[in-house]
């Protein structure tokens, strides 16, 4: 949770992705007492709960309206990322995430109803005039049947995804038809994604005990693929060639991480993979020195803001950047310094050419390095942070000519 202090002119610091939320709205004191402070968005719904997970985790919310048959929509701010449940009487019938994960481009994708160069192409052509499922099916790229079962796999990966993550933030319910033409009104039972996302709490946990982590290698042991699922088959023809960790082969699967987890453990019991612990993968020198020149600035923006809450604002402010950003920093967790492992970042650029990669690299940490400035400078003070913004400026621009110099090289 993020620390805020009431100054003596009744005013508060907000984190800065929730300034960018509700910088247009009007905000109204609903209710308080010594131990809470509740501001309502003017136009945004009338809040009737809200709950601070811990204590009470996401299936007790769930179950409460679901027990009472309410509707409306149920906000969640998670560590990694926020999500929207949409209810009608008691019955999810839909759902929204921020994680590219459970994006529903992400599972047309994993659902084999779309190549990812197509739907690279078609997020280019997004205007806001259309949505992504729309224009899919005005440009007869995916079927309306097939969106409809897509939609369906995605709200269930959403709520699944709920009981995976830690569960750490705030759930708010807005009660009352949300009015929204762009959501399709799917029939589902809210016991029954409870009950099934507790049990793959479960069996998430005995996958990974087995697989170690996802950082682990995995290698093909040479015994014949026989009797193999078609899946398992594709699998295990990734690490043929060569060992691979066990997130790079959720990535390359195209499946759902829990879809997959559950493969790589039967290929794992089968004894057709070995599993060795992980091995870190050395980073050329120069792309090295990049990410240590943007995580000398984060190290020393953490340590002016001497905030515990610094590095964790970060994190959730990487989860609504907009595409491909919000790609390159998938996985991507920060440490609590403020620096970022530039192994996993380089793992999301591959396929791409050297200086490319370099190139996104450094739009990537410049990105970041900007929010960082931003608290910064909303927490310390324009005066304050003078210095380390014009420090920003100077290693940004050093990065820029690392990139620069290699273009010519190039040449």
């Amino acid at each position: 949770m993020y620390g805020l202090t009431v100054d003596d002119g009744g005013r508060v610091a907000l984190p800065q992705r929730v300034v960018a939320r509700l910088r247009s709205h009007e905000l109204r004191l609903q209710s308080h007492s010594p131990a809470h402070l509740t501001l309502v968005a003017q136009g945004g719904g009338e809040p009737c709960l809200t709950v601070t997970l811990g204590e009470l985790g996401v299936a007790d919310v769930l179950s409460f309206l679901n027990m009472f048959r309410k509707t409306g929509v149920l906000y969640l701010e998670l560590a990694d990322g926020g999500r929207q449940i949409f209810f009608q009487e008691g019955e999810i019938i839909f759902a929204l995430s921020e994680r590219v994960e459970e994006d529903l481009g992400e599972t047309l994708c994993q659902t084999g109803r779309l190549d990812r160069a197509t739907l690279a192409q078609v997020r280019s052509e997004l205007t806001g005039e259309w949505t992504l499922a729309q224009l899919l099916v005005k440009k007869n790229l995916v079927a309306p049947r097939d969106l409809w079962l897509a939609t369906r796999y995605q709200v269930e990966t959403i709520v699944y995804g709920l009981f995976a993550s830690d569960q750490q933030g705030g759930a708010c319910f807005v009660a009352g038809d949300p009015g929204r033409d762009d959501i399709v009104r799917l029939s589902m039972s809210t016991q029954n994604l409870i009950m099934e996302g507790l049990r793959r709490v479960d069996e998430r946990a005995l996958y990974l005990r087995r697989l170690r982590s996802f950082e682990a290698q995995l290698s093909y042991s040479g015994r014949s693929p026989t009797d193999l699922a078609e899946e398992e088959k594709r699998l295990l023809s990734f690490i043929y060639g060569a060992p691979a960790t066990v997130a790079d082969l959720v990535v390359r699967s195209g499946l759902a991480e829990f879809d997959a987890l559950r493969l790589l453990y039967q290929l794992a019991e089968k004894k057709m993979v070995d599993v060795a612990a992980a091995a870190p993968a050395p980073l050329t020198e120069d792309v090295a020195e990049l990410v240590e020149l943007f995580n000398e600035l984060l190290r020393l923006l953490c340590q002016a803001v001497a905030q515990r809450e610094f590095t964790a604002e970060l994190q959730q402010a990487l989860r609504v950047l907009p595409s491909p950003l919000r790609e390159l920093f998938r996985g991507v967790v920060l440490a609590q310094d403020g620096s970022v492992d530039g192994r996993q970042l380089m793992r999301n650029l591959t396929g791409l050419e050297g200086l490319e990669q370099k190139r996104l690299l450094v739009d990537a940490l410049s990105e970041l390095v900007y929010l960082a400035c931003g608290q910064a400078r909303r927490l310390l003070g324009s005066q304050a942070s003078g210095e380390l913004t014009s420090r920003v400026q100077e290693l940004v621009r050093r990065a820029q000519r690392l990139v620069a110099g290699g273009e010519e090289e190039e040449r």
